[in-house]
């Protein structure tokens, strides 16, 4: 399979409720976290290239699709809990876990302590 496989996110045409159902059928480690990253589109609708390089800051964000059944039991989390949830945008570091495919869907799986911050909108990060 080619990167160009990879099945983006379409916010024209988004619901999170049916992008959530893509993931029920998997099983993921207790503790990590799954995420559907947010790649920013390279063309425009109309076909123009936009940009062929990717910069630093490039699939750092995504929702949250799966959550392990042992998320936030660690020690620490008594103090601040459960601060992200299935189906949140989320910023996370590059070097926290892994990229890969699944179902052509371009997913990075973390510890579940990796996050950094809830945002509204993908989108916006540069």
């Amino acid at each position: 399979m080619n990167i160009e496989d990879e099945i983006g996110i379409d916010f024209d045409n988004f619901d999170m409720a049916k992008e959530l159902l893509l993931f029920e059928d998997c099983i993921i480690k207790p503790t990590d976290v799954l995420i559907r990253l947010y790649i920013k589109p390279m063309k425009t609708k109309g076909g123009i290239i936009m940009n062929n390089s990717k910069g630093v800051y490039e699939e750092i964000s995504g929702y949250v699709a799966k959550m392990g059944k042992a998320c936030f039991n660690a020690d620490w989390y008594k103090d601040w809990g459960h601060w992200y949830k299935t189906g949140d945008w989320i910023v996370f570091p590059r070097h926290a876990g892994i990229r890969y495919t699944y179902k052509n869907l371009p997913v990075f799986s973390i510890p579940d302590d990796s996050p950094l911050m809830i945002i509204p909108d993908p989108r916006e990060v540069r």
